[in-house]
Protein backbone atom coordinates (compact mmCIF):
# COMPACT_ATOMS: atom_id res chain seq x y z
CA UNK A 1 0.00 0.00 0.00
CA UNK A 2 1.23 3.13 -0.61
CA UNK A 3 2.10 5.98 1.49
CA UNK A 4 1.34 8.86 -0.39
CA UNK A 5 -1.73 11.96 -0.21
CA UNK A 6 -1.44 14.49 -2.83
CA UNK A 7 -3.59 17.79 -1.49
CA UNK A 8 -3.68 20.55 -3.07
CA UNK A 9 -0.71 20.00 -5.27
CA UNK A 10 1.66 19.28 -1.93
CA UNK A 11 2.40 15.57 -1.65
CA UNK A 12 2.43 13.90 1.47
CA UNK A 13 4.69 10.84 2.60
CA UNK A 14 5.12 8.40 5.52
CA UNK A 15 7.85 10.43 6.39
CA UNK A 16 5.31 13.70 6.68
CA UNK A 17 4.22 12.40 10.57
CA UNK A 18 2.99 14.88 12.82
CA UNK A 19 5.97 15.44 15.00
CA UNK A 20 5.45 18.58 16.87
CA UNK A 21 7.85 21.00 19.00
CA UNK A 22 11.06 23.04 18.21
CA UNK A 23 14.23 21.37 19.29
CA UNK A 24 16.08 24.97 18.62
CA UNK A 25 15.64 28.58 19.42
CA UNK A 26 17.98 31.35 18.46
CA UNK A 27 17.38 34.68 19.15
CA UNK A 28 18.99 38.31 17.80
CA UNK A 29 18.35 41.82 17.25
CA UNK A 30 16.24 42.22 14.16
CA UNK A 31 18.78 45.62 13.26
CA UNK A 32 22.42 42.67 13.55
CA UNK A 33 20.52 40.60 11.19
CA UNK A 34 19.27 42.21 8.29
CA UNK A 35 22.39 42.55 6.32
CA UNK A 36 23.61 38.82 7.05
CA UNK A 37 20.53 37.47 5.01
CA UNK A 38 19.61 37.30 1.87
CA UNK A 39 15.51 36.91 1.43
CA UNK A 40 12.95 36.78 -0.78
CA UNK A 41 9.94 38.08 0.49
CA UNK A 42 7.40 36.60 -2.31
CA UNK A 43 8.18 33.13 -1.63
CA UNK A 44 9.17 33.48 1.80
CA UNK A 45 12.25 32.10 1.79
CA UNK A 46 16.25 32.49 2.78
CA UNK A 47 18.44 31.61 0.36
CA UNK A 48 21.87 32.60 1.69
CA UNK A 49 23.34 34.01 4.81
CA UNK A 50 26.06 35.02 6.41
CA UNK A 51 27.39 34.79 9.79
CA UNK A 52 26.76 37.30 12.01
CA UNK A 53 29.31 39.35 14.62
CA UNK A 54 29.98 36.92 17.88
CA UNK A 55 27.47 37.02 20.35
CA UNK A 56 25.06 38.27 17.48
CA UNK A 57 22.74 35.53 18.08
CA UNK A 58 22.33 33.53 21.26
CA UNK A 59 20.87 30.22 22.02
CA UNK A 60 17.81 30.51 24.40
CA UNK A 61 18.30 26.86 25.98
CA UNK A 62 14.83 25.31 26.87
CA UNK A 63 13.20 22.25 28.34
CA UNK A 64 12.80 19.81 25.32
CA UNK A 65 11.47 16.99 26.66
CA UNK A 66 7.70 17.77 28.55
CA UNK A 67 6.13 18.90 25.14
CA UNK A 68 5.80 22.10 26.08
CA UNK A 69 7.64 23.88 23.25
CA UNK A 70 6.02 25.46 20.46
CA UNK A 71 6.30 27.29 17.64
CA UNK A 72 2.80 28.82 15.53
CA UNK A 73 1.47 31.27 13.37
CA UNK A 74 -1.75 32.40 12.22
CA UNK A 75 -2.77 34.26 9.52
CA UNK A 76 -5.63 35.56 9.13
CA UNK A 77 -7.70 36.88 5.53
CA UNK A 78 -10.30 38.68 6.22
CA UNK A 79 -13.22 39.82 3.07
CA UNK A 80 -11.33 42.67 1.41
CA UNK A 81 -8.15 40.37 1.12
CA UNK A 82 -6.36 42.28 4.23
CA UNK A 83 -4.59 39.85 5.89
CA UNK A 84 -2.45 39.78 9.56
CA UNK A 85 0.18 37.00 10.66
CA UNK A 86 0.64 36.57 14.13
CA UNK A 87 3.48 34.06 14.95
CA UNK A 88 4.00 32.86 18.41
CA UNK A 89 6.65 31.13 20.08
CA UNK A 90 7.03 29.69 23.52
CA UNK A 91 9.57 27.44 25.79
CA UNK A 92 9.58 26.28 29.29
CA UNK A 93 13.01 27.33 31.27
CA UNK A 94 12.74 25.36 34.04
CA UNK A 95 14.35 26.20 37.52
CA UNK A 96 13.33 30.05 38.21
CA UNK A 97 17.05 30.84 39.44
CA UNK A 98 18.60 34.27 39.72
CA UNK A 99 20.37 34.39 36.38
CA UNK A 100 16.92 33.67 34.42
CA UNK A 101 15.46 35.81 36.34
CA UNK A 102 17.93 38.71 35.52
CA UNK A 103 18.04 37.71 31.67
CA UNK A 104 14.42 37.29 31.21
CA UNK A 105 13.96 40.57 32.98
CA UNK A 106 16.26 42.21 30.80
CA UNK A 107 14.55 41.10 27.67
CA UNK A 108 10.89 42.21 28.71
CA UNK A 109 11.77 44.97 29.41
CA UNK A 110 10.30 47.41 26.62
CA UNK A 111 9.75 46.38 23.23
CA UNK A 112 13.10 45.06 21.64
CA UNK A 113 12.96 44.32 17.94
CA UNK A 114 14.22 40.77 17.66
CA UNK A 115 14.43 37.97 15.26
CA UNK A 116 14.00 34.35 16.00
CA UNK A 117 15.38 31.65 14.59
CA UNK A 118 13.31 28.10 14.87
CA UNK A 119 14.23 24.47 14.22
CA UNK A 120 11.30 22.35 14.65
CA UNK A 121 11.32 18.84 16.13
CA UNK A 122 10.07 18.21 12.27
CA UNK A 123 13.66 19.43 10.98
CA UNK A 124 12.34 22.50 9.19
CA UNK A 125 13.57 25.86 9.85
CA UNK A 126 12.21 28.93 10.05
CA UNK A 127 13.01 33.39 10.44
CA UNK A 128 10.35 34.68 12.05
CA UNK A 129 10.50 38.63 12.93
CA UNK A 130 12.43 39.45 9.48
CA UNK A 131 9.34 42.07 8.51
CA UNK A 132 8.81 44.10 11.97
CA UNK A 133 10.74 42.18 14.65
CA UNK A 134 9.05 39.62 17.15
CA UNK A 135 9.26 40.72 20.91
CA UNK A 136 8.61 39.39 24.41
CA UNK A 137 5.77 39.15 24.98
CA UNK A 138 4.93 37.62 28.34
CA UNK A 139 7.13 35.83 30.90
CA UNK A 140 5.69 33.53 33.46
CA UNK A 141 7.01 32.18 36.58
CA UNK A 142 5.79 29.83 38.60
CA UNK A 143 7.06 27.49 41.80
CA UNK A 144 4.84 24.80 41.48
CA UNK A 145 2.62 24.00 44.53
CA UNK A 146 4.23 20.32 45.21
CA UNK A 147 6.94 18.10 44.45
CA UNK A 148 4.94 16.78 40.86
CA UNK A 149 4.18 20.11 39.87
CA UNK A 150 7.38 22.06 37.57
CA UNK A 151 9.59 25.21 39.21
CA UNK A 152 9.70 27.19 35.94
CA UNK A 153 9.38 29.97 33.28
CA UNK A 154 7.74 29.88 30.24
CA UNK A 155 8.16 32.44 27.94
CA UNK A 156 6.81 33.86 24.70
CA UNK A 157 7.56 35.82 21.97
CA UNK A 158 4.80 37.00 19.55
CA UNK A 159 4.44 40.15 16.50
CA UNK A 160 2.99 40.41 13.52
CA UNK A 161 4.44 40.23 10.40
CA UNK A 162 3.61 40.52 6.51
CA UNK A 163 3.37 37.10 5.79
CA UNK A 164 4.29 33.52 6.93
CA UNK A 165 7.57 32.74 8.01
CA UNK A 166 10.73 32.45 6.21
CA UNK A 167 12.13 29.08 5.19
CA UNK A 168 15.64 28.76 5.80
CA UNK A 169 17.75 25.70 4.33
CA UNK A 170 19.56 24.34 7.03
CA UNK A 171 22.78 25.33 5.82
CA UNK A 172 21.80 29.08 5.92
CA UNK A 173 20.31 28.33 9.58
CA UNK A 174 23.59 26.85 10.92
CA UNK A 175 25.96 29.62 9.47
CA UNK A 176 23.24 31.88 11.41
CA UNK A 177 22.98 30.10 14.84
CA UNK A 178 27.04 28.90 14.72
Amino acid sequence: MACTVTLSGITYGCDDLGIGGIVELHLASKADILAEVTKDDPTRVISAATTPAANAVVEIEFHLKDGFSVFSEVKTVNPTGGFTTVPTISVELPKMDAAKITALDQMSNGPKEMVAFVKTAAGTYHAVGLDHGIYVSTVDGNSGTGRAEKNRFQLTLTGEEDGLSYSIAESAYTALTT
